[in-house]
């Protein structure tokens, strides 16, 4: 049975995983499942499926080059078949074969994120990217964009999950991001092309965070955040749950402090990831008299220029050069910090 049947049955008739596999061992169409009187939601099934939407899906699948991967197909990431209700098929967009690479690790969090958030995260997947880990994450405002920017800076691989159609980028403020992800990493959704961001949609895109990820990561969260979902979920299914902590007066990381006290495991630096799962890495060390500045701490670019006795422009230009490299890190003050 072709994926965009088996999708058909899932959006229009839905049919669990279960019933669409007993289902694909009778009917070899669904032409033929249309004829059909035999099966219980048949009815239901005849009386959504509307065969012009179904056209212009595969128009739209030919347009954009989106692959689709049902349930059934070697490309279905295995990890994501034993989350709550998986996906019957996925619109993907991208290296797909990121989706099954073993070393997968959610990284999620506020919107809202404080310099302090953003730098973590920055650190955080710098080094899991260097270390062979791919980074997923949501493409929201915040700690999503920030670690798939990151991952993408320092040549990592990275997925976004999507709360819309592939098609849909979502926030529209986020078009660079989304454009580099499409050339360099993976963009992955269960809804159809064309779908539009509905506040419904992205707790359900969560349990795809969590199922894709050996382990999910909170940087920064609030005790109202999607990203405690993404947790709750991954706990749920048996996956690793880390959680940064943060300052306790602070209600972006109330929700983080919050996971902690119910046993998720404190993170502090990103070797406890590739400890708890024996993974060697070591930091390229670099000899360099420039990065070697920041090793006391974080400078504005003034005071580099006056450190080094250069041009601003040229020192501008440098820490561009860092930043792209994963070295070095913008805080929300303007200040430049050593990654």
């Amino acid at each position: 049975m072709h994926p965009i049947e088996i999708f058909a049955l899932s959006y229009f008739g839905k049919f669990s995983i279960e019933e669409i596999q007993k289902i694909k061992e009778t009917y070899n169409s669904v032409s033929e499942i249309l004829k059909s009187d035999f099966f219980q939601g048949n009815e239901r099934f005849k009386a959504h499926y509307d065969e012009g939407f179904i056209q212009q899906q595969l128009k739209k699948i030919e347009n954009f080059n989106v692959k689709l991967v049902d349930f059934w197909s070697e490309d279905y990431p295995e990890l994501l078949k034993w989350t709550h209700s998986p996906p019957a098929v996925l619109f993907c967009l991208g290296n797909i074969q990121f989706l099954k690479d073993s070393r997968t690790v959610a990284v999620v969090g506020t919107r809202k994120a404080t310099g302090y958030g953003i730098d973590v995260t920055k650190k955080m997947v710098t080094d899991l990217s260097r270390a062979g880990f791919v980074t997923v994450s949501g493409m929201a405002f915040g700690i999503d964009s920030s670690a798939h920017s990151t991952a993408l800076n320092v040549g990592g691989k990275t997925v976004a999950v999507l709360g819309t159609g592939v098609d849909v980028c979502y926030p529209v403020s986020n078009k660079d991001i989304y454009e580099v992800i499409l050339k360099n990493g993976c963009l992955v959704s269960e809804y159809p092309l064309g779908t539009k961001a509905a506040k419904q949609n992205f707790p359900a895109r969560n349990r795809i965070i969590a199922g894709l990820c050996r382990a999910t990561v909170v940087v920064e969260a609030p005790l109202n955040s999607g990203a405690l979902i993404t947790a709750k979920i991954a706990a749920e299914i048996g996956r690793d749950v880390f959680s940064v902590p943060g300052d306790i007066d602070r209600k972006t990381s109330e929700g983080c402090n919050w996971l902690i006290k119910m046993g998720a495991t404190p993170l502090t630096h990103v070797d406890q990831i590739f400890e708890y799962y024996g993974v060697e890495f070591k930091k390229e060390e670099l000899s360099d008299n420039f990065i070697s500045l920041f090793d006391s701490g974080p400078l504005l670019a003034e005071e580099v220029a006056e450190r080094l006795k250069m041009d601003l422009s040229e020192v501008l230009s440098k820490l561009t050069e860092y930043e792209l490299r994963g070295m070095i890190s913008k805080t929300q003050s303007g200040h430049y910090n050593r990654v």
